[in-house]
Order: C-alpha cells, then structure tokens, then sequence
C-alpha cells in the first residue's frame, strides 16, 4: 500500500485531489463532506456503472442533507447498478481531499470511500441516471474507467488490498473444527 497517494488536477471538478486513508474521516472533514464513492467487487470482479455524461465508473454520488455517508453509499449503489451489499463487507477505507485548484471558486470538499461485497444485483431502477452495470477483471478498469491517472490507479489497488485483507475469501481450518 502506498505510504502517500499522489497529488492530481481533476479538471472536470476544479480541483486538485489526493486519496487520505484510514477508517475514519478526518477531523477536517466535518461540514465539508460531499459525496461518497464505493468499490463494489462481486468475486474478482469489481462493478462499474455506465452513468451517461460521464461513462464507467466506481458508483457514487452527492451525500444527501440528512443522511449518514454510509446509507448515501448503499443508496447510490443500488441506484447506479442495483446491487444489495453485504452489510458485514462493507467498510470506509479512506476519502478523497478535494482542494480548489488555482484560481478557482470551488470550496475544499470530502468524499469518503468504501469497499464493499455485492450480495445480489436486481435491475437497476427507473429513472437512474446510470444506463447499466459492467463487471470488470480489475486489470481491465484502466483501459474502460472514464478517467484515468496516477491517483485513480493507487486507490484501486488500495481498494483491492483493503477488501483482501478485511474480507479474506472462505474459512480457515481452524474455525471449520474449532
């Protein structure tokens, strides 16, 4: 895992970005929270959503006045590619610190992250913007992601070793004999 994720310029959002691991917000974050982004696999696949305007891509979306991130995680799931998530594999692995680039306007933003298991997917529901859900071999997701750059890569990989170690496939012989 990285020690510190690169610094980045996401143009479409007027901001500079870097990924802040852990398994709680920071601090800072409190009233600045914006939207939450999950990785959801199913297997060893990971599930990108087709959102027209912007293509495949991790589901995700603004965090509702009211709402905790973890519900507004589970709901954009199910809205952008209908799955249920596994409530015991889902956990917080960090956010995204967006700061103004440059000359902007834009005001400094959180958006937490998740990993979580895929229990089932139903159809997506009406009226989502996302247009379907693609299942793609993590070595894939570089070549068909919207986007691509140095961060986005490091936090995939992150994802991918956060979900193996906080949600190790199968049991271990010693708990099937106890």
């Amino acid at each position: 895992m990285p020690e510190k994720f690169s610094s980045v310029h996401w143009a479409n959002l007027k901001s500079d970005a870097t990924f802040l691991p852990g398994e709680e917000l920071p601090t800072l974050s409190e009233g600045k929270l914006w939207a939450v982004l999950t990785f959801v696999f199913y297997g060893d696949k990971v599930a990108l959503a087709d959102i027209a305007g912007r293509g495949l891509c991790v589901p995700s979306g603004k965090i509702e006045p009211g709402e905790t991130v973890d519900a507004a995680a589970v709901r954009e799931v199910w809205e952008e590619t209908g799955a249920t998530l596994d409530p015991e594999r889902r956990r917080l692995i960090g956010c995204y610190h967006l700061t103004p680039h440059a000359g902007t306007a834009v005001l400094e933003r959180y958006c937490p992250v998740f990993v979580a298991e895929a229990w089932v997917f139903s159809p997506i529901p009406e009226g989502s913007e996302s247009r379907g859900v693609v299942m793609a071999a993590l070595e894939d997701v570089a070549d068909v992601y919207f986007t691509w750059d140095a961060l986005m890569a490091e936090v995939f990989e992150y994802a991918e070793e956060r979900r193996a170690t906080l949600f190790p496939v199968g049991l271990s012989v010693a708990a099937l004999t106890g």
